[in-house]
Order: C-alpha cells, then structure tokens, then sequence
C-alpha cells in the first residue's frame, strides 16, 4: 500500500511527540507527513528551522482539504470536538489528543458521525497499547494475584507555564491528566458503575508565559471509583504536585499484588508478589521505546494492515461520562451512578521468549 498521508492541526508543545512518532513510520515507508496547521504564523520560522521542508497552513480546512487519510488533532481541549466533526465531516480518520470532547453527549456525536462515514476516531490516551502494560494486563487476566479488589494511582505535575487553557478551569485535572489512569484502571478493572469525589484549589494565582494570571477550577482532584467487578480503585490527579515517586499502578488481588512501575504513559516495567511464590517478581519493560503518542503508530498500522485499530470508542465514552460524574459527586457531596458500560479490549500480548537477544534497547524489536 502507499502510505498513509497524515495532516497535523496543532503545532504546540505535543505535536514534537507525534512527529517523532512518524520519524520511525515515514522512513519505512508506511506514512507520509502532509500539512501541518499552525494559526500563528510568527511561530513558522521556528517550526520551519526544527523540522525543514515541512508544509505549514494556517486554517485547519487546508489540512482537511488536502489528500490526507488521517487527521491528527492536537489542538487546545476546546476545540477538539469541533475539528472532529470536520474532519469526519471531509471524510479523514481522525485521532484527537484528551478529552475528546467536554461531554460524553458530544463525544456521542462523533462517535455517531465516524460510524455513519465508516472511519476510525482514536481518543487519547493510548496507554492500554504499551507492551508493558499489556503483559501486565495478560499476567492479572490469567490470575497472577487472584481477583483484584482494590487499587490505586497517581499523576500529576506542576501545571502549565505555557498554556493558559489549563488553568481558566475549562479542564480540570481529572480530565486532563488522571485521564491517563482511569483508563489504565478500567482497562483492567472494567467498567465504573459508581463515583465518589472530592476536589480542591491549592494554588490562586500562576505565572504563564512571563505574566501572573489568577486562576479558576480546581487543580487537585481524587476520585473514588466502584466497578462493575466489585472492585474498588482511587485516583488522585492534579495540576499541583511537584514531583513524585511511586508506582504508576498499584494492584491488590486475593492472591498477591502488582505494580505498574514509572508511569502508565511511560511504563518502566512491573512487578508481582504471588503468595505462592513468596517473593517479588520483577519484570523489565517489554518495549521501552514506546511512546504514548503511538496511538497514531496504530492507527497507521490498522489502515495499512486494513483492520480496525486496537481500541475501542465506547471505553472513551464511558471516561468522558465518569469524568462528568466525579465533578458531580464533588460539587454534590454524593456518590454519582454511572450508566455506561463497554465491553473490555482483548490486550493479551505474544511476548518474545528471546529477548535476551535483543541487544539495543532504544530501538523496537522489529527494527533489529
């Protein structure tokens, strides 16, 4: 097949992420860099210097008018459903940076258009892709600790010093980057039927861009999930934590426990007390040279392959509904019902039984 044509609308802080996820598909011959959308052009001679030749627009209609398979949407959270809808309008795949939409009513609607026009829409994040996630998924699938009954996570970082959009409280933290880890939880855990919140505001005022701004929102979120399983998880996000060290995922089960070590968007491997073991078990990353923008490797893949990608909208949806939820629970002081459910991906991953043969680890197995 020829490759697949991938147009860019965003030109912030991730789009050097995603291009360097194309940096490893175009040389192969399975992807080419159409367009790339960058509204202020006082910003093209810089990208022009970082990434020579490239073709820069200003009006996202001139990405999406173009020849492009896919439509790469990295833009503020705000105008992420919008682009969606014009780019399943122009009859371009799409895959958009979290949260897809502000509400999982909205999302509905994309999600109704892209099944209408027969396209794929990938919603980050992407974090039930990583091989080492997936193993890990594949050991507590198989019983590794018995059945898991609670657990816990953990992102954060300090907040913005270039984006005001993540503080004028238009994407609270839970959103933007506990997102992460409520899809990992509900990968393994399944789906939430219940939310209990509490949130809070620790900073008032912050500097973005040489300038202090008073903020609104809140920027500390922590979430109590019930799920399906009966299985119950905690989650603590937030726009306010200098820095931390501890799993990305802790998982307690009948039989022993596990941890997803680093974080979900950048695993570092796992580890797994088995009560009949008697010991940790410690596992290094299946491929540490994943990156958590490969949703867009996937979606390259599946069109070049002619399969539906790895994921599955309805689990994004059902996020968007507990995000929705939680504010609720938070602002209402109450557990929150979430109706929603979604049937659970197969993640089971073939692991090498050689990789002590694999000698460079900054490359991926198939490209030694």
């Amino acid at each position: 097949m020829r490759p697949v044509k991938v147009g860019v609308i965003g030109a912030g802080n991730v789009l050097w992420a995603y291009l360097q996820v194309l940096d490893r598909l175009i040389p192969r011959g399975l992807a080419q860099l159409g367009p790339v959308c960058a509204r202020r052009q006082e910003n093209w001679p810089h990208l022009q210097a970082r990434r020579p030749g490239v073709t820069l627009v200003s009006d996202p209609l001139q990405v999406l008018q173009d020849d492009v398979d896919v439509a790469l949407i990295i833009t503020p959270p705000a105008t992420h459903s919008q682009l969606v809808r014009t780019a399943l309008e122009h009859g371009k795949h799409a895959v958009v940076e979290k949260p897809a939409a502000p509400t999982r009513c909205e999302a509905q609607q994309l999600a109704t258009i892209a099944h209408k026009h027969n396209l794929h829409l990938m919603c980050a994040p992407f974090v039930h892709l990583a091989s080492t996630f997936r193993a890990l998924w594949g050991r507590i699938e198989d019983g590794a600790i018995g059945r898991v009954h609670s657990a816990r996570a953990l992102y954060g970082n300090a907040g913005s010093t270039w984006a005001r959009w993540y503080h004028d409280g238009s994407v609270g933290p839970l959103a933007e980057v506990g997102i992460y880890n409520l899809k990992s939880l509900t990968a393994v855990l399944g789906p939430v039927v219940e939310v209990q919140a509490a949130e809070a505001r620790a900073m008032d005022h912050r500097e973005i861009s040489g300038e202090t701004i008073g903020t609104a929102g809140t920027d500390v979120s922590h979430v109590l999930l019930k799920h399906q399983s009966g299985a119950l998880s905690s989650l603590v996000s937030s726009h306010c934590i200098q820095g931390y060290r501890r799993p990305a995922l802790e998982l307690y089960g009948t039989e022993g426990t596990a941890n997803l070590l680093g974080d979900d968007w950048d695993p570092r491997g796992f580890e797994i007390w088995r009560n009949r073991a008697g010991c940790w078990e410690e596992f290094e990353p299946v491929d540490p040279t994943w990156l958590w923008a490969d949703g867009l490797a996937e979606m390259v893949h599946a069109l070049q392959e002619n399969r539906p990608p790895l994921h599955n909208l309805d689990h994004d949806l059902h996020l968007l509904e507990v995000i929705e939820a939680s504010t609720t629970a938070a602002n209402q002081k109450r557990a929150i019902a979430v109706e929603s459910r979604f049937e659970p991906l197969d993640l089971r991953l073939e692991e090498r039984q050689d990789r002590h043969h694999l000698h460079d680890h900054t490359r991926p197995a198939d490209e030694q």
